[in-house]
């Protein structure tokens, strides 16, 4: 009895060992500013890769802009593009931080050295993982300096995809994330075998600090979903 006891244990052991959680962990992180008369707005974003074997989603987070040793801003943030990330994928936080003008209207740039983003992990059950969409996506110069993003989502299934969803990456030759971006169209449905046309617009001001930098995007990296309407 004892020895069959002991198969048991071993047996549970090897299950526990052999199946990890969720585990949500940044890649790399980019930071862009957007400088107004009465704001500004320091635009975060962050590849982010699940590396376990499970379906991942995102319980909470957090992105924190540091100077030196000292904390200058702290944001939450509340979701992952996409929702849930398969086991080995990759996807994208983002999010803003504002400054506006001290009390005598005074508005100062903020320093800064260091952003981070901590990402805390669920583990997503498999039925509601997304369902994917194909998508393109090219870059277009505009007259003002800035770029258009033009996006297509095709389903290639029978079924609506209801409450598209799309997210992408704007990557350096050298593979170093620029800017992430993404859109939620609720209530709007792609039939079977058709497509729908988006396009996003990327300030000219990111696009003269890249200029600045010696840097400039030379590959997008997209991903169109979407999920069941009884998910």
């Amino acid at each position: 009895m004892r020895s069959v006891f002991l198969v048991i244990c071993l047996c549970l052991l090897t299950v526990l060992t052999g199946v990890a959680a969720a585990d949500l962990n940044v890649v790399q992180t980019s930071c862009n500013i957007l400088v107004a008369e009465e704001e500004c707005r320091i635009v975060c974003c962050a590849q982010v890769h699940n590396d376990s074997d499970r379906l991942a989603g995102l319980e909470h987070g957090l992105l924190r802009l540091t100077n030196g040793g000292e904390v200058i801003a702290e944001e939450s943030v509340s979701r992952i593009w996409p929702y849930f990330l398969d086991p080995g994928g990759d996807g994208y936080v983002f999010e803003t931080v504002t400054f506006y003008p001290d009390e005598d209207g005074n508005l100062e740039v903020p320093s800064i050295t260091g952003v981070s983003f901590e990402m805390n992990a669920m583990d997503v059950p498999v039925s509601v993982e997304n369902n994917m969409l194909r998508a393109e996506m090219h870059i277009e110069r505009m007259e003002t300096g800035g770029y258009i993003m033009a996006c297509t989502l095709a389903n290639d299934e029978a079924e609506t995809a209801w409450n598209p969803q799309v997210t992408f990456g704007l990557y350096t030759d050298g593979g170093s994330l620029l800017y992430a971006d993404g859109q939620s169209l609720d209530n709007i449905g792609i039939s079977g075998g058709n497509q729908l046309e988006l396009r996003f617009m990327i300030n000219p001001q990111i696009v003269a600090q890249w200029g600045g930098y010696g840097v400039e995007p030379a590959e997008v990296r997209v991903k169109g979903y979407y999920r069941q309407e009884s998910d």
